[in-house]
């Protein structure tokens, strides 16, 4: 099927293709979640971000969470993100350039730490479960949708 509104259908479609993947875990097939969800992030931070940046609120962080959206938690001595619109460029930057490491438990990839970098030096640095890594795309993908 050809995509009518590229953003819009193309987030849509990754976010089911995210869906199907966690299904199939939940049946105890053997795929692989997480990889899916980072992957996933290309399609519902990164491609978006470059379309859709002049339409990203700049809703403060603190409203956010009181809406239900997760807040990674700054490393550090880094300064946070003040609002959705930057956050989610801090989140593209991290996962296109894949400053992602992952952390386990008992061999389950629990939590995420994300980082930018310019030059070499880590600009930001911040940590997620994978919960909520998950919800925050969720969250994000609704708006564009939505939009």
């Amino acid at each position: 099927m050809q995509y009518k509104d590229l953003l819009k259908d193309f987030t849509k479609r990754t976010k089911r293709n995210l869906e199907v993947i966690e299904q199939l875990q939940k049946r105890g097939e053997e795929v692989y979640e997480v990889t899916q969800l980072v992957n996933s992030c290309l399609g519902l931070l990164v491609f978006p971000k470059e379309r859709f940046i002049e339409q990203i609120p700049e809703t403060p962080l603190e409203q956010l969470e009181k809406e239900g959206w997760p807040v990674p938690k700054v490393a550090g001595n880094f300064r946070q993100a003040q609002n959705l619109k930057e956050l989610i460029c801090y989140l593209r930057n991290a996962i296109a350039h894949f400053n992602i490491e992952f952390k386990s438990t008992r061999d389950e990839i629990t939590q995420l730490i994300v980082s930018n970098k310019w030059r070499g030096k880590t600009t930001w640095k911040a940590e997620l479960t994978v919960d909520d890594l998950r919800k925050l795309v969720e969250k994000f993908s609704d708006l564009i949708i939505s939009k």
